[in-house]
Formats: C-alpha cells, structure tokens, sequence
C-alpha cells in the first residue's frame, strides 16, 4: 500500500532554529534508511521543505503501523497526516469493476 505522508512542525521544535537539536535530528536521520529496511518500509520520496517548516513523504509498506513506526522514527517532534493513495490506473480499474457490477 501506498501512503502519501505530512509532516508538520513549530519554528519551537525546528531543528534550524534550535541549534541543540541539530545534531541528534541528523543522526537520527542518518539512521532512517536501515529502519526502513528493517520494518519493509520502501521510501518513494522524502522531500523536506524547510522554510515552512513541512516534509512530504509518499511511502510503501504492507501496514499502517509500519508506517507510524518509521516516521516516529524521524527524530523531531512533528504532527503527522498519513493518506492511502494508489496510482490512477488502479482508480480507473476500480471504477470499470463498479460499472461492470452495475450492468449486472
């Protein structure tokens, strides 16, 4: 499953501004590609737009709580908006079945 994630933070808990946090957010990140592999989590994108203090994400894995599991792992206090997403093509399947049960 695909999941499209954003992730939010306060100029109070922004590692840029707060210079004493900078150290441990980038050993913490450091450490985000073997946490990844160790909870199946295949990382699509993960863009950070730093002046407004937001990241996007678009990550793959087979559960929910795997996702949770990595992005608590990012080490900066943020609030979280997780979306299931599929591809187009899938979409345009899906709506093909609901016609096709509907001529029925």
């Amino acid at each position: 499953m695909l999941f499209h994630v954003t992730m939010t933070h306060t100029p109070d808990n922004c590692p840029g501004y707060n210079r004493e946090t900078l150290p441990n957010f980038v050993a913490g990140t450091d450490k985000l590609e073997g946490i990844a592999a160790e909870l199946n989590v295949k990382v699509h994108f993960l863009l950070w737009a730093a002046p407004e203090h937001v990241a996007f994400a678009l990550l793959e894995a087979d559960s929910l709580g795997a996702i949770g599991q990595f992005v608590n792992a990012i080490p900066i206090r943020q609030e979280y908006r997780v979306t299931p997403v599929e591809h187009l093509q899938q979409v345009t399947e899906t709506a093909k079945a609901i016609l096709a049960r509907a001529k029925k």
